[in-house]
Parts: structure tokens; C-alpha cells; sequence
């Protein structure tokens, strides 16, 4: 009974646009005994993507509601979980969150070298992650770094200075996907402690995981020097409930899970493109190499001259080769508004517009 509960949830899981896809060897069910009991399993085998109070929980599944109520508070806890808070006409209802973006975040402070590999096999040994990151919209999409576009033309999902300039606190998390490379023996440099910058009101004390704004930008300036790609959360993840920029992964080819969807399985898109591409100024360019160098989706490759030639098809638009450039040869170009990815407004948004993408409605 107790594997027919994990049989029951890893379909609910990839019945969500986000997927959950199952694989031959059903190391997908090991990731979830890791993860949860067989009594929260049942629980969360249940739900889906309509909200459902404890109550109509329990009466669905045919559960205890003691035991119903007790699953949901373990799945709830977090920003994002297996059990995701809604209110509906006032009343607190729950419905169930993706794996990723969601439920294997929340692994951070928990996750043991165990799971690690079960989840490098699962997502990059047996393929999932092509279910997972090939749909768009993407789980997250690519936000160009500060200075690379003129902010007169940014939209409010891609203006990161206003979320700095509007708070005075921000949470600071470990990147997920560090940690589970670092347990896989990794060496990469950049800080475990990079993600979210999410804005908390200035009453919040300082701590290790939330920083003042002083220290948040050195450390988001930091980031962006090193490198780092600005992957950013839809607003509605976050609370926010309009296109905003709430916070993002601050991420390097080498660890990133959605990352590497483009640098280890080819995917075209992992993670959803700006809606800027980057343009050679040829005239001013001094063949150094740094766009080249700094390029971590290999968009950028040189000709039998030196000169950096830019791939429009590989180019995500993140804006580091902008950045990099000691000359300014390089500008990042916006794209015709019939090209423009126009970020969704709400959950229920993002997923329907992902399921017309994948053909499961119309």
C-alpha cells in the first residue's frame, strides 16, 4: 500500500505543467520515500492543481482528517512546498506544488548525499529534466544583469534597481543547486549562499539569511562580476501578484540544474530568454576575447581573424557580455514586440500558457 501511495503522488506530480516524468528504473520514487512518509504521501497523492480545503481533503481521499491536517503542515511549510496556500473567498485551501520549481528547493537545509545522486540520475542521467525544462514558459526566465540594458527600456520584471531601491531588508537563501553539487563533490568558487535577494520589510532583523541593503548589493555586484546569470522568479511565485521583479537564482553554467538543460542536454530553452539579444558593435571591438570568455552558453565564438562573432539563435540575453566588454562594444538589443516573451501575471497563467505549449489543451 505504502508504494501505491508514491505510484499515486509521482503521477500527480507530472499530471502539473511542471511535470514529474516517470522513468524506467523508478528512481522518481525513491526521490519521494527520501522526501516524505507514506502517510503524507496518500495525503499529497490527492491533491492537484485546484485548491481544497483540509476538510474537502480529507473527504476526498477518504483520510483521517487528524492525519490530513498533520501532512498538509509539513507540506505548507516554506515559500514553496508540496502543499501550496491558497485563499479562496476567504478560506484557506491547498493545492499541490510542482517538484520544480517547488517541492526540491525546499531540500536546501536538509538535503544528504543521498538524495544528491538520486537526483542527478533522475534528472540528468535518466532525461527528466528535458520534460522538465524543455515547455515553455520556463520554470524561470533570464533576467538581463544591471548596466547591460538602458533602464528606460526595461519592463518591471527586468528593473532589479527599483527591487533594490524599494526594500530595505532581503533574504538571502543557499543556492539549491550548489548544494547538491558540492555533496557531489564539486569545486566551483562562487558563494552557496547567492539566491533570491527577495525584499522583507525593514523591521526584519539582520541574520545570516537576511541581509541589509549595503550588503545585498555588494553581493549581488559580486555575483555579476563573477558571472553569474540573473534567473527570475515570475512575480506571482513570490507573492508579488502583478510582472515584477521579486528576486532570482544568481546562477553559473556549472551548477545550475536549469542551466544545464541548455550546456549538458542541448535543450534550445531552458530557461525562458530575455527579451534582449546582444549586438556587436564591430567597428569598436578590440578582438580582447572577454565577451568570448564570458559567455557561458557558448553563444559567442571567434572567427579565423579573433573577432567574436554572436550566435542571435544561442544568445539567451543575459547581458554579461555586456558587462564584460572594456570598450563598450557590445550593446544588447530589444526585440521586436512580436518576439517578446510577455510574463505571465498569475500561477494559473504561466501553467495554461505552458499546457497550450505542450498540446494539453487548446
Amino acid at each position: 500500500m505504502a508504494d501505491e501511495a508514491y505510484d499515486r503522488l509521482a503521477n500527480a506530480l507530472d499530471a502539473l505543467p511542471n511535470r514529474f516524468p516517470r522513468t524506467k528504473s523508478g528512481v522518481e520514487i525513491k526521490i519521494l520515500k527520501w522526501l516524505y512518509t507514506p502517510e503524507q504521501a496518500d495525503v499529497f497523492s490527492c491533491l492537484s492543481r485546484t485548491p481544497l480545503s483540509t476538510e474537502e481533503l480529507a473527504e476526498k481521499s477518504g483520510l483521517p482528517l487528524e492525519q490530513v491536517q498533520e501532512a498538509i503542515a509539513v507540506g505548507a511549510a516554506g515559500i514553496l512546498g508540496v502543499a501550496q496556500r491558497r485563499f479562496v473567498d476567504g478560506q484557506e485551501k491547498f493545492r499541490l506544488g510542482p517538484f520544480v520549481l517547488g517541492i526540491y528547493e525546499g531540500t536546501a537545509e536538509t538535503m544528504d548525499k543521498e538524495f544528491a545522486e538520486l537526483f542527478e540520475q533522475y534528472m540528468f542521467e535518466e532525461g527528466a529534466a528535458k520534460a522538465i525544462l524543455e515547455p515553455q514558459p520556463g520554470i524561470l526566465g533570464v533576467v538581463p544583469v544591471r548596466n547591460s540594458v538602458k533602464r528606460e527600456l526595461l519592463e518591471p520584471y527586468e528593473d532589479i534597481d527599483a527591487h533594490f531601491e524599494k526594500y530595505e531588508r532581503f533574504m538571502v537563501m543557499n543556492c539549491i543547486c550548489r548544494v547538491q553539487q558540492n555533496l557531489l563533490g564539486s569545486t566551483c568558487p562562487t558563494p552557496v549562499r547567492r539566491c533570491a535577494f527577495v525584499g522583507l520589510p525593514a523591521e526584519v532583523p539582520v541574520s545570516e539569511g537576511v541581509l541589509d541593503r549595503e550588503t545585498a548589493v555588494k553581493l549581488f555586484d559580486d555575483l555579476e562580476q563573477q558571472g553569474c546569470i540573473h534567473l527570475g522568479f515570475y512575480g506571482h511565485i513570490m507573492g508579488g501578484g502583478e510582472p515584477q521583479f521579486m528576486g532570482c537564482c544568481t546562477c553559473c553554467a556549472d551548477c545550475c540544474g536549469i542551466m544545464r538543460g541548455i550546456t549538458d542536454m542541448g535543450l534550445a530553452e531552458a530557461p525562458t530568454r530575455s527579451n534582449y539579444r546582444a549586438v556587436l558593435k564591430v567597428d569598436e571591438c578590440i578582438a580582447c576575447g572577454d565577451c568570448i570568455q564570458r559567455c557561458q552558453v557558448k553563444a559567442i565564438t571567434e572567427d579565423s581573424e579573433g573577432m567574436p562573432v554572436f550566435n542571435r539563435d544561442k544568445c539567451i540575453g543575459c547581458g554579461q557580455c555586456v558587462i564584460a566588454c572594456p570598450v563598450e562594444a557590445v550593446e544588447m538589443e530589444k526585440l521586436p514586440e512580436a518576439e517578446r516573451f510577455k510574463t505571465p501575471g498569475s500561477v494559473e497563467e504561466w501553467e495554461e500558457a505552458r499546457m497550450r505549449n505542450m498540446g494539453w489543451i487548446t
